[in-house]
């Protein structure tokens, strides 16, 4: 909430994402590699007329830059203005690049856990990797389901089995069975 976050892509997938952050964020980069045909598309139409969207035009996405306390910012590369090169600090990235965001960006895992056919991270019911002790959650399992709250289910479900993992347990301790 309040945040500057990045959004990169110009399909349809991308627009209803920055949209969908325009309700929570201090300003959505909106990040796209041409123009957006605003006269031709409802969508970017109405994206960009909000008041927190930033449009950045005729733009490449180099990289996403951060620490381990998270994304901290996006660098840039933007045709005819100068500099070129920018760094726009934000505190979340959502990229939607070529192949309409159906397949997560999976490369920096250099194939260390086992995929799905589909692309997604593949995990057992726990969120855990087929490597012991590494777990993965929200749209890096390529599921048909999206958004914050496919992740923030799969964060609980992974947090507790951090946790039984850690303390050696077999089974997930709950905190509302009283005895």
């Amino acid at each position: 909430r309040d945040a500057e976050v990045a959004v990169f892509g110009m399909n349809l997938e991308a627009m209803e994402e920055a949209m969908f952050l325009t309700k929570f964020a201090k300003t959505v980069h909106w990040i796209t590699p041409s123009e957006p045909r605003a006269d031709q598309d409802e969508h970017a139409a109405e994206l960009l007329a909000m008041p927190n969207v930033k449009q950045w035009p005729k733009t490449r996405l180099l990289e996403v830059e951060g620490d381990v306390s998270g994304v901290t910012g996006v660098k840039v590369l933007q045709k005819g203005s100068d500099p070129e090169e920018h760094t726009i600090t934000v505190e979340g990235a959502f990229i939607y690049a070529a192949g309409g965001g159906s397949k997560p960006i999976t490369d920096f895992i250099q194939n260390k856990v086992e995929f799905k056919e589909c692309g997604g991270v593949l995990v057992n019911e726990d969120m855990e990797t087929s490597v012991k002790g590494v777990f993965a959650i929200g749209d890096i399992r390529n599921t048909a389901f999206k958004q914050v709250v496919v992740a923030a289910s799969d964060g609980c479900i992974s947090a507790m089995s951090i946790d039984k993992y850690l303390k050696g347990r077999k089974s997930v301790k709950v905190d509302w069975i009283h005895q």
